[in-house]
């Protein structure tokens, strides 16, 4: 029963009441319209055990749009055995944005027939997960109702966007033994000549240096080039709420998100095996994989990543490193609150080569504030705070993108890596 229905009960009762304690018989006459009403309602309400209806629902992405736009339909069909005036409606989930068509539909539904329902929506990055879809079947009076939940399940997931970088050139100190991009220095199987050595039994004889051997009788050399290895990746992504500024699509995270997402895509393309921390009140992480299929995992995990709030995460120093080898390339996406710098001495000590990429977060906050002299202020004394922090932290002989996020990151993380290859050359 909804509010009418209780409404036009307790007017009749109120009437009835009325009439017997006046004794008034012009009350209970005026109650006999709204009892005929009631009555025509119930006669008219369909029966509990007729009702059978069933819901289908379908996804689809509309591929051709820019920003993740999907068409959801919604079909309920009459199996029972009687029409019914139906109801049904999906709830607004957060994140969703609808375009076209609506979330209700109101229809008179006789046996085998069906009705739809279809609107269309853009979503940020999340899973939308449908259960059940809620409908409604009623009288045509509207009066007597019965509330049912039809199973009509389906998900969609919106998967960080992704930014195609070219790829870097790596110089990890350490590198793994599998074939890959990364020149290993270590002879062995390769494209570049790395030098000669004697014969062993079992060399390839394509890989004989003829010359060498016609000038020493009775020896014979093999040359050999340079192995091609891959490296150990770890992103870490800082998912604490109070260094994100902004909301939505244009949040702070967000642009740190899809930092991670891109990053992760070429270090993956490139052969190499690539993991993921995101660092939050519940630590994600993601154990160490190749390929396509562990990018798959990876943006699905950052797909659902939110930033939170919690008393244990006011120092990324309490980073679990477990998920990471010894031998791991350590890039740290993070914003930077205070005192954060004191992780990357603890990464140094234990032997890990680290890059930084950190989202100024001044120059996010000074484009979204009023520019007053005192606003102008703050944020020069803020800036000089964060390049300190920042300071300790390149002393330790690590990369730092100080990165606004208006900016390109590629060509950044290019020039770091380079800047510290050639130093690591010398």
């Amino acid at each position: 029963m909804i509010n009418k229905l209780l409404t036009l009960i307790l007017l009749i009762f109120g009437l009835l009441l009325a009439a017997l304690i006046t004794h008034a018989g012009d009350l209970a006459l005026m109650a006999l319209p709204f009892l005929a009403y009631l009555g025509l309602a119930i006669l008219q309400a369909p029966s509990p055990g007729r009702i059978h209806l069933q819901a289908r629902r379908t996804v689809e992405q509309d591929a051709a749009s820019a920003v993740p736009t999907f068409q959801v339909n919604v079909t309920v069909i009459n199996q029972g055995g009687q029409a019914v005036h139906l109801s049904f409606a999906d709830p607004l989930q957060p994140g969703m944005t609808i375009t076209s068509g609506q979330l209700h539909t109101l229809a008179d539904l006789p046996v085998g027939q069906s009705a739809a329902l279809q609107y269309t929506f853009q979503a940020g990055r999340a899973r939308y997960t449908w259960n059940d879809l809620r409908a409604v079947v009623s009288d045509p009076l509207g009066l007597v109702e019965t509330k049912l939940n039809l199973p009509a399940a389906a998900q969609v997931q919106v998967l960080p966007e992704l930014q195609k970088f070219h790829p870097f050139p790596l110089k990890p100190q350490h590198t793994l033994p599998s074939a890959g991009s990364i020149p290993a220095r270590l002879g062995g199987s390769g494209t570049e000549f790395w030098g000669v050595r004697e014969y062993h039994p079992g060399d390839p004889l394509r890989r004989l240096d003829w010359r060498r051997t016609a000038r020493h009788p009775h020896q014979f050399f093999t040359r050999e080039f340079e192995q091609e290895q891959i490296a150990d990746i770890g992103l870490v992504l800082d998912g604490r709420q109070k260094i994100n500024l902004g909301e939505g699509e244009n949040s702070l995270f967000e642009h740190t998100v899809r930092a991670a997402a891109s990053l992760a895509e070429v270090f993956l393309r490139q052969g190499n095996r690539v993991s993921l921390l995101i660092y939050g009140r519940q630590c994600v992480s993601l154990f160490p994989g190749y390929g396509k299929a562990q990018l798959n995992r990876i943006l699905h995990t950052l797909s659902q990543a939110v930033p939170e709030n919690g008393e244990s995460l006011d120092s990324l120093q309490f980073i679990p490193l477990q998920t990471f080898s010894s031998h791991s390339l350590i890039l740290v996406l993070s914003p930077l609150a205070p005192d954060d710098w004191h992780l990357f001495p603890r990464l140094r000590a234990y032997g890990y080569q680290v890059l930084l990429v950190s989202p100024d977060p001044v120059d996010y906050a000074w484009r979204m504030l009023p520019s007053d002299p005192t606003t102008r202020l703050a944020a020069r004394l803020t800036q000089v705070e964060r390049h300190l922090e920042m300071g300790k932290i390149t002393r330790l002989w690590i990369p730092v993108i100080d990165w606004q996020v208006s900016q390109p990151l590629a060509p950044l993380v290019r020039l770091a890596l380079g800047h510290h290859n050639n130093l690591h050359d010398q």
